[in-house]
């Protein structure tokens, strides 16, 4: 198993790095590529630091991890897996450039994130008072694109837009911050379960429970 997990961790950021760039060289190409647009969209934040975590874990495979890794990994998995939810119930009438690259960013790396999260969750269950901690990159995303949006007009999505209304447009926000915290929550929880024990927990597992894992 531990195989697996180094194998996914090393692909799976080629992979995710190669469907960002694909349609980065697209938009280069086609002459509209903006940075702060391009990079300002949080499908694109988020697999970007979905990369980063899974080489960051890579180093920590099959061994205890800092507590600001376990954090990292639990924050990204739960960004992508609303990116994906929404993306497929919201946004999937969009055109897209490259389908392939589209499936990585908007399926597979969620996928990746929480299947890693779920073999390899941290050694101590992270406490459930620590899960604002995920959700403050998501506000401080919300706040930008609230300040853009009143400002140069740059709108990412079309449930964010202010011409709906700001009604309407703190409905959205509200169930977003509500779904990210189910989300966090569950994943916390389930970390208690893991398919791959870190090494070094073995070492201060009294005896009795030595010999039953035996």
């Amino acid at each position: 198993m531990r195989e697996l997990v180094l194998t996914w961790r090393a692909l799976a950021p080629a992979a995710i790095l190669a469907a960002i760039g694909a349609n980065l060289w697209t938009s280069v190409s086609n002459g509209d590529f903006r940075f702060f647009d391009f990079f300002g969209y949080f499908t694109n934040q988020t697999n970007l630091l979905a990369a980063a975590v899974l080489l960051i874990a890579l180093r920590y495979t099959g061994r205890e991890r800092p507590v600001w890794v376990e954090w990292a990994r639990v924050s990204v998995a739960t960004y992508l897996v609303i990116v994906t939810a929404v993306y497929w119930t919201m946004l999937t009438h969009e055109n897209v450039s490259h389908p392939w690259a589209n499936l990585i960013i908007h399926g597979l790396s969620a996928v990746v994130l929480v299947v890693d999260w779920l073999v390899e969750g941290p050694r101590r269950p992270l406490p459930l008072r620590g899960v604002g901690i995920v959700l403050a990159f998501g506000l401080a995303w919300i706040a930008v694109v609230l300040v853009r949006g009143a400002t140069d007009g740059w709108v990412p999505y079309p449930f964010l837009d202010p011409v709906n209304g700001y009604a309407p447009l703190a409905i959205v926000i509200a169930s977003l911050i509500m779904v990210g915290l189910a989300i966090t929550v569950a994943l916390t929880q389930l970390s208690r379960w893991r398919a791959v024990v870190p090494a070094d927990a073995h070492a201060e597992m009294p005896q009795s429970r030595r010999v039953d894992a035996a």
